[in-house]
């Protein structure tokens, strides 16, 4: 069975990627030869040139209208928006030639909002599958040349998705019954049978990307409200890489002018995120639409306690540990401040407290979101997809 994946980007450490590459290593059992397709020679690529995968490097661009916040973005928006149908356009004709050439069985789209896959799927005849892991219109993208153009995608008899959690299907399906999607969540390690020991030091963690869907904003103002209440307020360590560069600044400016810059450290990209999530007291998951939210099993494979906010996929894997367990697997909030509460009561309370939290997450994650689990379920639906049971 041969699958070509299509990838977003080569950014190594971004969840969509980590995801994949999982979805890799678990497939290597089963008789699946992979291709993938990147649009450059960075990150990923130097991996699947290590593992000898035959890869093809093509030009391409999501399938969104470009950014248009800033005076600059909104006079390169015309040149940008054409260059990029050019470059789609002429990724979709190398890509079909490419899949007729090595015989591929199914295209496999790793995220929702790279189409070209979808078009030479459908020009060579082939089932396609979206693999959705946004809520993308929710996060600021528009699809190209109409928002409801992704909706029409999934409609198409070659068209197939998986979604990364219920709700994500909800959003696009609307409680729509149809074989033609299955909810498999994302593998983030492979099974484990004991928890990890832990050193919990002071201080709290941010993961992700500083840019506006992860939330990092309300999280600096409820730690603000916190650190303003506390004579010695535990730490704040942020690291990802700037993703926005306008909403970056005003963070700094934000930390800056509220005096918080001997509490907030930003660590920049890191590579050692498993290391200071074992080593921190709590991982603050504050993503306003996060689709699945990768760093947030991480942090419960690895014996850390996370505070997430109440929503999305954030809130469906707390309910699914509820329902799992009949008790809470993480700390919930809505607000700025019933998050500086929680940061309080953290910071008040001896780690061991949260023991029982960490033992029944660790339990939960090594149930629902290992690389077994989510590769046994996608292989099945690849045969059902070739085996035309789907429907």
């Amino acid at each position: 069975m041969k699958i070509a994946y299509i990838l977003n980007s080569t950014v190594a450490n971004g969840g969509a990627t980590k995801a994949f590459l999982n979805i890799l290593d678990g497939l290597s059992q089963y008789d699946i030869k992979p291709y993938v397709v990147v649009p450059d020679r960075d990150g990923v690529f130097l991996e699947l040139s290590k593992r000898q995968i035959p890869t093809l490097v093509q030009t391409y661009r999501p399938s969104v209208y470009p950014y248009s916040h800033t005076l600059k973005q909104r006079m390169l928006f015309l040149p940008r928006l054409a260059a990029r149908i050019i470059v789609n356009r002429k990724a979709k004709k190398a890509l079909s030639k490419w899949i007729r050439e090595n015989g591929i069985d199914i295209v496999h789209s790793n995220t929702g909002v790279v189409r070209i896959g979808f078009d030479a799927a459908r020009k060579t005849g082939i089932p396609h599958i979206y693999h959705i892991r946004e809520f993308a219109n929710m996060l600021g993208y528009h699809y190209f040349p109409m928002q409801a153009s992704f909706a029409h995608q999934l409609k198409y008899n070659c068209s197939y998705s998986i979604c990364i959690t219920k709700a994500v299907q909800h959003h696009y399906y609307h409680d729509h019954k149809t074989q033609r999607s299955r909810v498999i969540y994302d593998g983030v390690f492979s099974q484990m049978t004991d928890l990890p020991s832990s050193v919990s030091k002071s201080y709290f963690l941010f993961a992700g990307r500083i840019q506006p869907p992860k939330g990092l904003d309300q999280l600096l103002n409820a730690y603000k409200i916190y650190a303003d209440q506390s004579p010695a307020p535990i730490p704040l360590k942020v690291a990802g890489s700037n993703g926005d560069d306008a909403y970056y600044q005003k963070q700094l400016k934000y930390i800056k002018d509220n005096h918080l810059t001997e509490h907030v450290e930003l660590l920049g990209n890191r590579d050692d995120i498993a290391a200071l999530m074992r080593e921190a007291r709590a991982l603050i998951v504050s993503s306003l639409f996060e689709g699945f939210g990768f760093c947030m099993p991480e942090a419960m494979q690895q014996g850390c306690l996370v505070i997430g906010r109440n929503t999305s996929g954030t809130k469906e894997q707390m309910d699914n540990a509820l329902e799992m367990t009949g008790k809470e697997i993480a700390l919930r909030y809505e607000t700025a401040e019933e998050l500086a509460k929680l940061l309080s009561e953290v910071a008040s309370n001896p780690p061991e407290f949260y023991r029982p939290y960490l033992e029944r997450a660790f339990k939960t994650v090594n149930k629902l979101y290992t690389v077994e689990n989510n590769t046994r379920q996608t292989y099945q639906f690849y045969k059902d997809i070739l085996n035309g049971t789907t429907t």
